[in-house]
């Protein structure tokens, strides 16, 4: 089956926007510019919809654009681009990591409308909006943090993380009982309880003996929930580690330099790797291990993916 995806991308350095390349099985085709917009660095498809963080001559906020890259509305709340977006329902989220806040956004009749944006703390990190039940959760990776809401934006409580561990990314298993939670800082991967929001389990996903290296990334799970994929980007890998004994089972090469984002779609993960502007593909196997299948297309300063169709 092909499918169509789009790559968010920093354009600072040729880059002109969001780009579109098709994917058939392990076999990706050339890109090219979906939309001309200044840095889309998060984008997040919903219903054929785009919402992207993005930088406008008059400040910073979102854009929606349809299916074929056309801008629907714009709104301009903040004086730096989000790090994160995400659709949920009829409203769209998005964390900005250096003014420390978020953002909630609604969607209505083709208009965009901010309903509020809430301050942790100044350059507090926020590095995500992870959705769970009656509640969503914020990582704050500077405070070593995850901070919990309401969808109604009231305070539910705190996640707490030793000193120095940053907790970027995360990712729910589909009936809810774990989230998988992805440090920056500390280049750790922790299993964490919903019943009680306390750490299971937690491993290093670097080679075993190796000092800290910072810079870990993206999170993804496998479609059968047996492997969690994490990309660190000071080293230029992609860890899998098995779900059920919480063990390492593989490290691989992304491919490239720097794999800002990593993406899965049925049985393939694609890495997008900024600074040697390629979008790398791999094959996942039975087992969840990744076969490098050689196969790559350039998108200058990739560091964001998503399907399209």
């Amino acid at each position: 089956m092909t499918h169509t995806l789009l790559c968010g991308t920093y354009t600072e350095k040729g880059s002109e926007g969001i780009y579109r390349f098709s994917l058939d099985g392990t076999r990706p085709g050339s890109s090219d510019l979906f939309c001309r917009i200044r840095d889309p660095k998060y984008i997040s498809v919903q219903n054929g919809l785009v919402a992207a963080s993005a930088s406008f001559e008059d400040g910073c906020g979102i854009a929606v654009l349809d299916k074929d890259g056309n801008l629907l509305d714009k709104a301009v709340f903040e004086d730096e681009t989000s790090c994160f977006v995400s659709w949920h329902e009829d409203r769209i989220y998005c964390a900005n990591y250096h003014a420390g806040h978020f953002t909630v956004l609604s969607w209505q009749d083709g208009k965009l409308s901010v309903i509020k944006t809430v301050t942790i703390r100044e350059k507090g990190g926020c590095h995500q909006v992870i959705f769970y039940k009656d509640r969503f959760l914020v990582p704050c990776l500077l405070l070593d943090e995850v901070r919990m809401f309401s969808y109604d934006l009231e305070p539910l409580g705190v996640i707490s993380f030793e000193k120095g561990t940053g907790p970027r990314h995360g990712i729910f298993r589909s009936d809810g009982s774990a989230l998988y939670l992805a440090s920056e800082l500390s280049n750790e991967l922790f299993e964490i309880d919903p019943g009680t929001w306390t750490v299971r389990r937690k491993i290093s996903v670097l080679p075993e003996g190796t000092v800290l290296k910072k810079d870990g990334a993206a999170i993804r799970l496998s479609g059968d929930e047996k492997t969690v994929y994490v990309s660190t980007r000071t080293m230029n890998i992609i860890t899998a580690v098995e779900t059920e004994t919480f063990s390492v089972r593989q490290i691989v090469s992304c491919g490239g330099d720097h794999p800002r984002d990593i993406y899965r779609l049925d049985d393939v993960l694609l890495s997008a790797n900024r600074f040697t502007n390629d979008i790398h593909i791999f094959a996942i196997g039975s087992d969840g291990t990744l076969n490098d299948t050689g196969n790559s297309t350039e998108v200058i300063q990739g560091v964001s993916l998503a399907v399209l169709d």
